[in-house]
C-alpha cells in the first residue's frame, strides 16, 4: 500500500504519508517492510431478512446515519447490523430511488458560549417555533422541549405565529408536569411573540422563570434549534407517508397537518432512539425506564451475535433492497422527499418541493 502511494505522491516524504495514514506508524512500517502481511478482510453476510428490513427502516427514515439507524433497530428487535454495513445499505437504497424516480414523470413547478447543562429532568425547558411549508402553505409549529432529554412536552400549529400559539406548549408543558414549572429557567429567544407582554404575564402566573437568548445568536438555544431540525425531518416522511395512504382525505388540509404532527411528536418521544441518551427514546428517560430498556437492548445485542452464520441470500441484492424499500408503492413527491434526505441541505430542498409541486 505505502508504494502505491509514494508512485501516486512522489512529492510526499515518507513520514508525510505516515502523518496522513488512518492506520498507526508501526502498523504502516511493518507493511512497508513486509514484516506483516496485509490481509483483506472479507466481508460479513448479511441475512436476507435483515437487509429488507434495514432497507425499510432506511425507507421510513431516510435521514438516520449508521449509529442512528443501528440504535433504532436494536431498540424495536428489528435486528443487529454494523454502522457500516447500515450506511452501505443506504448507499443502495439511494441508487433505488434514484432508478424509481428516473423512469417517473416529474411534476411541473409552477411560478463561544458558556451554556448551562442541566442535570436532571425539569430542570430547563426551551421553546422556539419553526416553520413548515405543505402544499404550498407555510405553517408555524412552536415546541417546548425538556432540554435534559429532548422531550417534547408541548406543540402547537398554526399558519400565523402568534402569543395565542406559543401560549399553547406552555400549558401543555404545566399540565404534562403536574402544574410544576422547570426548577432553574425557561430558555427563549427573542422573538416579538415570546418577549410579548401577554407570553411575559402567563410565565410570570406560573413562576416561570424566563430567560432571553441574545439577539442572532440560535447556538445559545441550541437543543431545541437541534431539536426543531429533528422534528422537520421526521414530518416530512409522516406527512408524504399519510397523503400516500390517503389517510383524512376527507379532511381540510390544516386538519391533516395537525395529524401528521401528533404522530411526529409520538415518534420523536417514544419511538426514536437517541445515541445521547445510551440508545433508548426521550420517553424512556423521561419516564424512570432507562435502564430497564438499555438492559433489554444489550440482552437483544448479546442474542444476535451469538446467532449463527447467515445463509447466503437466496435472491439477488438489489431484489431485496427493492422489497424493502418498496419505491413503487410511494408516490412520485415521496420518492423526491426521500431522495432529498439523501443529498446536502435536505430540508431547504424538501421545502422547495412543497412548495413548487402540486398533487402527487
Amino acid at each position: 500500500m505505502l508504494d502505491s502511494l509514494q508512485n501516486r505522491f512522489q512529492n510526499l516524504l515518507l513520514r508525510q504519508i505516515y502523518d496522513a495514514g488512518c492506520h498507526s506508524r508501526s502498523q504502516l512500517y511493518q507493511w512497508h517492510k513486509a514484516i506483516l502481511d496485509r490481509k483483506a478482510r472479507a466481508s460479513k453476510i448479511l441475512d436476507e431478512r435483515l437487509v429488507e428490513d434495514t432497507a425499510r427502516v432506511i425507507s421510513d427514515f431516510p435521514h438516520f446515519g449508521g449509529a442512528k439507524g443501528q440504535a433504532y433497530m436494536l431498540y424495536h428487535g428489528i435486528g443487529l447490523i454494523g454502522q457500516k454495513a447500515y450506511d452501505g445499505t443506504k448507499k443502495k437504497v439511494k441508487r433505488v430511488l434514484i432508478q424509481e424516480v428516473s423512469h417517473r414523470d416529474l411534476p411541473q413547478t409552477c411560478n463561544a458560549y458558556d451554556h448551562i447543562q442541566p442535570e436532571g429532568i425539569g430542570e430547563i425547558w426551551a421553546e422556539d417555533f419553526t416553520q413548515l411549508a405543505v402544499n404550498g402553505v407555510r405553517f408555524k409549529v412552536a415546541i417546548l422541549i425538556d432540554v435534559f432529554d429532548q422531550y417534547i412536552l408541548g406543540w402547537s400549529v398554526s399558519r400565523r405565529a402568534t402569543e395565542g400559539l406559543v401560549a399553547v406548549p406552555v400549558q401543555q408543558a404545566l399540565k404534562a408536569n403536574g402544574g410544576r414549572p422547570p426548577t432553574k429557567f425557561l430558555l427563549e429567544d427573542n422573538g416579538t411573540q415570546y418577549v410579548s407582554e401577554g407570553h411575559q404575564q402567563l410565565l410570570k402566573a406560573h413562576e416561570i422563570v424566563s430567560r432571553n437568548i441574545p439577539a442572532c445568536t440560535p447556538q445559545y438555544n441550541g437543543s431545541v434549534e437541534c431539536g426543531g431540525k429533528e422534528f422537520k425531518n421526521l414530518f416530512y416522511n409522516v406527512w408524504e407517508r399519510l397523503e400516500t395512504n390517503h389517510t383524512d382525505k376527507e379532511k381540510s388540509l390544516d386538519e391533516r397537518v395537525h395529524r401528521a404532527i401528533e404522530d411526529t411528536v409520538h415518534l420523536d418521544n417514544f419511538q426514536i432512539p437517541r445515541p445521547a441518551l445510551g440508545g433508548v427514546t426521550p420517553a424512556d428517560v423521561h419516564l424512570g425506564l432507562q435502564q430497564q430498556r438499555q438492559k433489554d437492548i444489550v440482552r437483544y445485542r448479546e442474542e444476535q451475535e451469538v446467532k449463527k452464520t447467515s445463509k447466503p441470500l437466496s435472491r439477488p441484492i438489489w431484489d431485496v433492497i427493492k422489497q424493502g424499500v418498496q419505491a413503487e408503492l410511494m408516490s412520485t413527491k415521496e420518492v423526491l422527499t426521500k431522495l432529498a434526505f439523501f443529498g446536502m441541505r435536505p430540508l431547504r430542498r424538501i421545502a422547495k418541493i412543497n412548495q413548487e409541486v402540486r398533487g402527487n
